[in-house]
C-alpha cells in the first residue's frame, strides 16, 4: 500500500492559518487586553493571503490551494506534475472557516448562503457515496463545482453551520436537509462507528466530536440539545482510549463546551516548552481519492492508508492549547 504523510509547506498552511484566526478570535474576549492587539494583528496578516486563495470570478469561495497559478500538493514530487490537472475546485469548507474568521457583513454572509444552495445535492448531480435512504436530500456538498462529484463530510456541515448559525441566516431546504443528515448521523453515533465514511477529510472520532461541540458552543441548537448527554459519554469514552495528547486536548475542549468539567487538568507544560514540538498521533485534516469514489468503491477504501495524505501544523496545535487553556480556567472562574 502507499502510504503518503504531507508536512505543511507555506503554501499549505493557509487552511491552518484560518482555523488559527477563528480560533483567537473567538477566544479574544476572555483573554487580557494586551492579547488584543496581537491577535488583530495576526488576523490582518493572514487577510493578506486570502486573495491568493480566490478567484476573481468567484468573489464568494475559497480554494484550498492557491489558484493563480494553481499550486496542488507541493510536497508531492508525484503529483506536482499534473498540478493543473489535480487542481481541485473551491470548497465551502476553506470558505466557511475563512468567513468566519473575518467578520463578513450580514449581506456578504446571505450571499454566500445562496451561493451554498447553488451546488447542493441534487442541483447538478446525486451524491452516491453515501448511505442509500440520504441520497435524495438536498444537503450542502462540499465542493463549489458542477463536474465534481457531490460530497458530504460531517465536520464541513458543522462549519457551514457554524457560520449560518453566527449570523441568524434564515434557514432554507439545504440547511434543514443538512441538519437532518448530521442529526441522524449523531443519533446513530456514526461519529464514533464510521467516522471516516461520515467524514473523509476529518475522519477520526475525536475531530468530529470537536466540531459538533463546537457547534453547540457557538449556536446551541435546539436540536443538537437531546444529544448532549450521549456526546458527552463518548467524548469520555473516546479520551479514556487515546494515546494522544491532542486528541486529549481537543476532547477536554468539547466537554468543557457541553458544559461538563474534565475530572483533572492536563498536563501541558512540557508540551508548551518546544514551539515546533508536533504530536505524531495526531491528524487534524486529511485528504484521500477514496473521498470522491462512488460506493461500493468509497466503503471498500475507506478503511485503509492508501494514498492519503496527512495535513499537520504545530502553530494550530498551540492554538488549540490556548483554546483548552482558556476554556479550563474561565469554567473554573464560573465554579468559583
Amino acid at each position: 500500500m502507499l502510504h503518503f504523510h504531507i508536512q505543511l509547506s507555506q503554501i499549505t498552511i493557509f487552511f491552518f492559518t484560518a482555523l488559527i484566526v477563528y480560533t483567537l478570535n473567538s477566544l479574544k474576549a476572555l483573554l487580557p487586553d494586551s492579547c488584543t492587539t496581537i491577535i488583530d494583528t495576526i488576523a490582518y496578516r493572514a487577510c493578506l493571503a486570502y486573495p491568493h486563495y480566490q478567484k476573481s470570478i468567484h468573489p464568494l469561495s475559497y480554494n484550498f490551494w492557491p489558484v493563480d497559478p494553481p499550486v496542488v500538493f507541493p510536497n508531492s514530487f508525484l503529483l506536482k506534475p499534473f498540478r493543473y490537472m489535480n487542481a481541485l475546485p473551491d470548497d465551502a469548507d476553506d470558505a466557511s472557516i475563512i468567513w468566519l474568521s473575518l467578520h463578513p457583513t450580514d449581506s456578504l454572509v446571505e450571499a454566500y448562503h445562496a451561493y451554498l444552495r447553488l451546488y447542493a445535492n441534487r442541483v447538478h448531480r446525486r451524491i452516491r457515496n453515501t448511505y442509500r435512504r440520504y441520497r435524495d436530500l438536498p444537503f450542502y456538498s462540499t465542493w463549489f463545482g458542477k463536474k465534481m462529484p457531490v460530497d458530504i463530510d460531517f465536520c464541513v456541515l458543522c462549519n457551514i453551520l457554524t457560520l449560518l448559525y453566527t449570523y441568524h441566516v434564515p434557514f432554507h431546504q439545504s440547511d434543514s436537509a443538512s441538519v437532518f443528515w448530521l442529526e441522524q448521523m449523531i443519533a446513530q453515533r456514526k461519529y464514533l462507528y464510521d467516522a471516516a465514511y461520515i467524514s473523509p477529510h476529518y475522519a477520526r472520532p475525536p475531530i468530529l466530536l470537536y466540531h459538533v461541540a463546537r457547534l453547540w458552543y457557538n449556536a446551541h441548537p435546539e436540536w443538537l440539545k437531546p444529544y448532549v448527554p450521549q456526546l458527552c459519554a463518548d467524548i469520555q469514552q473516546v479520551m479514556s482510549k487515546t494515546h494522544s495528547f491532542m486528541d486529549s486536548v481537543i476532547l477536554s475542549t468539547a466537554l468543557m463546551r457541553f458544559g461538563e468539567k474534565p475530572g483533572f487538568p492536563l498536563s501541558i507544560n512540557d508540551y508548551l516548552l518546544d514551539c515546533d514540538r508536533h504530536d505524531p498521533e495526531f491528524v487534524f485534516f486529511e485528504a484521500g481519492f477514496y473521498a470522491m469514489l462512488r460506493n461500493p468503491f468509497k466503503r471498500w477504501f475507506t478503511p485503509l492508508s492508501f494514498i492519503k495524505y496527512y495535513f499537520y501544523c504545530p502553530a494550530y496545535e498551540k492554538a488549540l492549547l490556548l483554546e483548552y487553556m482558556v476554556t479550563w480556567n474561565w469554567l473554573i472562574a464560573s465554579d468559583a
